[in-house]
Order: structure tokens, then C-alpha cells, then sequence
């Protein structure tokens, strides 16, 4: 797990370069720019499963940066994504609602929560 966070983090810095302007309207998610949901896609697929499910939070890391990106497009999203991966585990567990999911108890952390950043 300590190798996954940095190849995740150069993967988004690699898509920064095709992002856009972050959307006025939350509501409408277009899909994220093919160069930056490559690289998650790929952890998603290949990385993650071998590793296990390890994210306290729901959605899982890599969903909520994938989520991240669409709303708000490369840069915002990738920041929201360390940011993300920075709080995993630690204090977002007393702030936020806990939930019973197929792999066990998870905290509830979606990308909504954290839209007052960008707003």
C-alpha cells in the first residue's frame, strides 16, 4: 500500500495537462478526460484488487478521484483526490457517518461533502 499512493499520485499529475475548466453545474458529470481516467481505471482494474479493499471510507479512494476528476475536472479533482488520500483513516472516521458495506464497516465520505472548497 505504501508504493500504490505515489504511483496514484503521479498517474493524476500525468492528466493534469488535458484538464478544463472546473463545470458551473455540479449536476451535470461529464466523463472525466480520457488521459487522467486512464490511469485510475487502470488502478481500479489491475492495482486494486490485488491489493484489497483497504479504503476505511466509501466510495473507495480511487472512485471518489475518479468522481473528484469528473465534477471538477484534472486539477481540482487531483487536488481533492491527495487531499483524500491524505485523510484516510484518520480524523474523517469521528466526523463522518459509519456504514455497513459487502466488505464491512466504512466511513461515508462522497465527493458532495467536500464541494464547499470549489463552490
Amino acid at each position: 500500500m505504501r508504493y500504490l499512493s505515489p504511483i496514484f499520485i503521479i498517474c493524476l499529475i500525468a492528466g493534469c495537462a488535458t484538464a478544463g475548466p472546473p463545470e458551473s453545474n455540479p449536476a451535470s458529470q461529464p466523463e472525466a478526460p480520457p488521459a487522467i481516467a486512464v490511469p485510475i481505471r487502470f488502478f481500479q482494474k489491475y492495482l486494486s484488487g490485488a491489493d484489497g479493499h483497504r479504503c476505511s471510507m466509501t466510495p473507495s479512494c480511487s472512485s471518489y478521484a475518479l468522481q473528484a476528476v469528473q465534477r471538477h475536472g484534472a486539477l481540482i479533482g487531483w487536488i481533492m483526490a491527495s487531499d483524500r488520500l491524505m485523510r484516510d483513516g484518520r480524523d474523517e472516521l469521528k466526523r463522518s457517518p459509519s456504514i455497513m458495506t459487502p466488505y464491512g464497516r466504512r466511513w461515508r465520505d462522497p465527493v458532495e461533502n467536500n464541494d464547499f472548497w470549489w463552490q
